[in-house]
């Protein structure tokens, strides 16, 4: 009797922190671009409690406008180096595929190899801060992408956030294009986490 006990306590100990050490994240954005219109944003993440095997990230962005227009899509692997409640900071590679795209009516459409940093300060308590960053890179053509934001804990996970993004696109001859284009605004949405 003692043993089988003894057996129930170890499997409840190790169940309660494998459900701690696993976890997910989604959420999405509307984003009021100063000069593209609204933009809709949308992503995933994954994590768990294996070493050495990353996390995983997903997301799609819709941009539709006069001047530009593309689906994005990310894939991401990511590695949670801080988290301590104060300080929750994660690097990652992958990679954003442009879909679709139109800039000043000329197509394109290609993938980019791509590097991620995410910063969340007091990510425990009811406030908290974020700021990520994404640099891609493929022949002729790069982008930049900065967000920084503030979350407000509402219930069960989920946070109201609002933020600042500015998005920048660089194209030398790639397809026929020599341009750059920004997207800046403000932006709004939720982020779930369980």
């Amino acid at each position: 009797m003692k043993k089988s006990l003894l057996a129930a306590a170890v499997l409840l100990v190790s169940a309660t922190n494998a459900q701690a050490l696993v976890g997910a994240k989604v959420g999405y954005n509307y984003w009021n671009t100063a000069n593209h219109d609204g933009v809709h944003n949308l992503y995933a993440n994954f994590e768990h409690f294996v070493p050495l095997v990353p996390n995983v990230a997903v997301r799609y962005t819709d941009v539709d406008s006069k001047k530009l227009k593309f689906n994005s899509f990310d894939a991401l692997g990511y590695y949670r180096f801080l988290d301590n409640g104060s300080l929750d900071w994660t690097v990652g590679l992958g990679a954003r595929r442009f879909d679709s795209g139109r800039l000043k009516g000329k197509g394109f459409s290609s993938t980019l190899p791509m590097v991620n940093t995410e910063v969340t300060l007091f990510d425990a308590s009811r406030t908290s801060f974020y700021g990520k960053m994404d640099w891609g890179k493929n022949g002729n053509t790069d982008f930049t992408d900065f967000e920084a934001g503030v979350r407000f804990k509402m219930f069960m996970g989920l946070r109201l956030q609002a933020g600042y993004r500015n998005y920048k696109l660089n194209f030398d001859g790639t397809k026929g294009i020599n341009d750059s284009e920004r997207l800046r605004g403000l932006n709004l949405g939720l982020h779930w986490g369980f």
